[in-house]
């Protein structure tokens, strides 16, 4: 045939990946064709000598000629088989097998399935009955193209021409023909890290792809698709979304790594784990995330202790000043179910006292008095729940003091105090400035006294002044329900809404925990947050509270001109967080997240059982899709509206082999079934090596 076009790669890329002895074995030919679908004709010997057609497989289809060097039929199209198709001849081939049978059943004395025979048909009548067809989607074109100088393999999504039919011969890739298609990018400028994420996987049936070792085509996928964007896992429980999520995660941290080698900021990665699986080893993997190592992968749990070092307490000091603001959040959360007046107050109520633009110095001292009296009745508070007071205190430069509730109080009230208590309930410096500090032995003695004080109106002169300016402060009026129970001379929860609270409580903790795990995703580690042993409400809110801080970090850096840090969030139970009804409160911490992620340098991986609980809104935005299993047409119909993934609903409820999911991603040009790789101690392996750690020995 005469060149039609430029002979632009003369078909050496596409005979070297795809149609190279090695890479495709010729199965048929093409029946029928049109711009969408193809009908190819095959037959039983070669469908056996090949391992078998399940469905969904690859086929590619060519009219060029191999060796020719090119010219208008340059191209390579690529199919996938979703079904049979009925050929022209097959009517009448069936007539000449059935009018087989009927006599065979007819003329034997056995009529057991074993003594009916097709021993009357002829040989060539056999072997045309050995041909049929396959009913397959086009799924495009590939064809070679110029860019930037080089000859590269291009995709098209359609057909731009055909030629008859009896032009086209049609192959089954296999090896590294068959990987080369599923692992195929789109031509980008951007940066691409192409790593291994499992293998090509038709059916749940193996037997034949085992046989003729066609189970192994590795699918490689950009792990730069996964930075930055959204990802969503669909699939049942145990169907393996949480090691799809590790395999992800441990090779994010490897990309991460070459950024750093490469003098580039790494990525953070913040898993939230209700479950305790990506912190601790399970049954299924051997292994954790956390094994890559204990300097790349920190812990935060509930009730942690300082025996390992990458292991830290998830909470906060609640009698540490500089984390009042989240301390008061937390107990903001607690209180929330209690509809009352004392608890919108206490919501309202400034605990920390910092100056507000535009005041002038009279009325900042005064705010800050106001809240350090307000904190002592707090932590009074908190002392009646039972939280465990500190013994010491750090100063922000280091230095260890004993501890004490510090607050504003006139000399002439402290020494009234000390007259009527005794000493050594209070510390009053030399130069105290109005301050004096409560020891920590005698803090309910204090606060008890000045109650009373208030309530009996007993003081005189500048001490009465001192107690007034005490009581009438906002901070100590809201926190005095808390403290005694009573609001109004009515009975309230009080502090006892407090004690689930406790577990949150790490006296211990020097700086406040959000700011700390923000500055190690900064540094590019894994932070696994171990949710699994925390009451829910608390849970809940903590869990808001961090990625609102997190939000509120990024959009800093965002806003004042400089690019943030690439971050990715792992999140588990996505329906309960990204419903359609909580998507229109734009003030939710995960709707934020949803829609102001990308932009912040936020990618997210989320996983959920149900893809009808997930908004439109974030769906439409979510860039790599992860189906595994799912067990209704409720949930596949919903499915059914992204991408083709119309094309396996029926496999993917009968499905039920855990790791094999059908995989879209962004650089990816179609869907791909994949038998993802089980996390194990390779993965852990090549994130140590590419940390510059020494790799793990196998277990015992």
């Amino acid at each position: 045939m005469l060149d039609l076009i430029p002979n632009v790669g003369a078909g050496t890329i596409l005979e070297r990946e795809l149609l190279a002895d090695e890479r495709a074995v010729r199965i048929g030919a093409i029946q029928t064709l049109d711009y969408n679908r193809a009908v190819v004709i095959t037959h039983d010997r070669w469908k056996s000598e090949t391992g078998g057609i399940p469905q969904f497989s690859y086929l590619i289809a060519t009219a060029r000629e191999i060796g020719s060097g090119g010219g208008d039929d340059d191209e390579v199209l690529l199919l996938r088989v979703e079904g049979t198709a009925p050929l022209s001849l097959e009517r009448d081939l069936l007539e000449v097998r059935e009018e087989a049978l009927r006599d065979a059943l007819s003329r034997n004395d056995n009529p057991s399935p074993g003594g009916v025979l097709d021993v009357h048909l002829d040989p060539f009548t056999r072997n045309r009955v050995a041909f049929t067809g396959l009913n397959c989607r086009i799924l495009g074109t590939f064809y070679e193209d110029v860019r930037n100088g080089s000859v590269i393999l291009e995709f098209g999504h359609d057909v731009d021409n055909f030629y008859s039919n009896s032009t086209y011969r049609v192959f089954k890739p296999v090896g590294a023909g068959l990987s080369f298609i599923a692992s195929y990018l789109k031509p980008t400028s951007d940066p691409v890290e192409k790593v291994r994420i499992g293998a090509v996987r038709y059916s749940s049936t193996r037997r034949r792809a085992i046989a003729s070792k066609q189970n192994g085509a590795a699918v490689e996928v950009n792990i730069n698709d996964f930075i930055g964007s959204k990802t969503g896992m669909f699939g049942m429980t145990r169907m393996g979304k949480s090691n799809t999520m590790k395999t992800v995660a441990s090779r994010v941290f490897v990309a991460s790594e070459m950024r750093r080698a490469a003098g580039k900021s790494p990525v953070g990665q913040l898993v939230f784990d209700p479950q305790g699986e990506y912190a601790n080893p399970n049954t299924q993997d051997g292994t954790e995330l956390a094994a890559i190592g204990e300097q790349h992968v920190v812990i935060y749990k509930f009730g942690a202790t300082e025996d390992r070092p990458n292991v830290k307490a998830l909470g906060f000091n609640f009698f540490d000043p500089a984390q009042v603001e989240p301390v008061k959040g937390v107990i903001a959360s607690a209180l929330a179910d209690a509809n009352a007046d004392y608890v919108r107050a206490f919501v309202q109520a400034d605990f920390l006292g910092s100056a507000i633009p535009g005041e002038n110095a009279q009325e900042s001292a005064r705010r800050k008095a106001h809240a350090s009296r307000g904190r002592l009745l707090l932590y009074g508070a908190l002392a009646q729940a039972d939280f465990p007071i500190p013994q010491v205190h750090y100063t922000p430069d280091g230095r260890q003091w004993p501890w004490r509730a510090w607050m504003t109080m006139r000399k002439e009230l402290a020494e009234e105090l000390e007259r009527q208590l005794g000493p050594n309930h209070i510390v009053i410096p030399q130069k105290s400035n109005g301050q004096v500090g409560v020891v920590r032995e005698h803090l309910r003695d204090v606060i008890d006294w000045l109650i009373e004080r208030i309530e009996a109106d007993d003081l005189k002169g500048r001490a009465k002044e001192g107690l007034d300016s005490i009581a009438e402060g906002d901070a100590w009026k809201s926190a005095l329900p808390i403290y005694t129970q009573e609001n109004q001379g009515r009975p309230v929860s009080g502090y006892t809404k407090l004690k689930p609270l406790r577990p949150f409580h790490t006296a211990s903790s020097r700086n406040e925990y959000r700011s700390e795990i923000y500055r190690k995703l900064v540094e590019g580690m894994i932070v696994i947050v171990d949710l699994h042993l925390g009451p829910d409400v608390v849970v809940r809110s903590l869990s808001e509270n961090l990625a609102a801080f997190l939000i509120e970090r990024q959009t800093e850096i965002f806003t004042s001109g400089t690019t943030p840090p690439d971050v990715q969030v792992v999140i588990e139970e996505a329906h309960n967080l990204f419903a359609s009804d909580k998507y229109k409160d734009d003030l939710d911490v995960w709707v934020r997240l949803a829609k102001e992620g990308s932009k912040l340098k936020i990618g997210m991986i989320y996983a959920t059982q149900e893809v009808t609980g997930v908004a439109h809104q974030v769906l439409a935005n979510t860039k790599n899709w992860v189906v595994a299993h799912l067990n209704n047409t409720r949930e596949v119909n919903e499915l059914a509206r992204f991408y083709d993934f119309k094309a396996f609903g029926d496999a993917i409820i009968s499905h039920e082999d855990p790791g094999y999911v059908r995989l879209k991603t962004l650089s990816s040009p179609y869907i791909i079934p994949v038998q993802i790789d089980r996390y194990g101690l390779d993965l852990v392996n090549e994130a140590r090596t590419a940390a510059g750690d020494l790799p793990l020995a196998p277990k015992a």
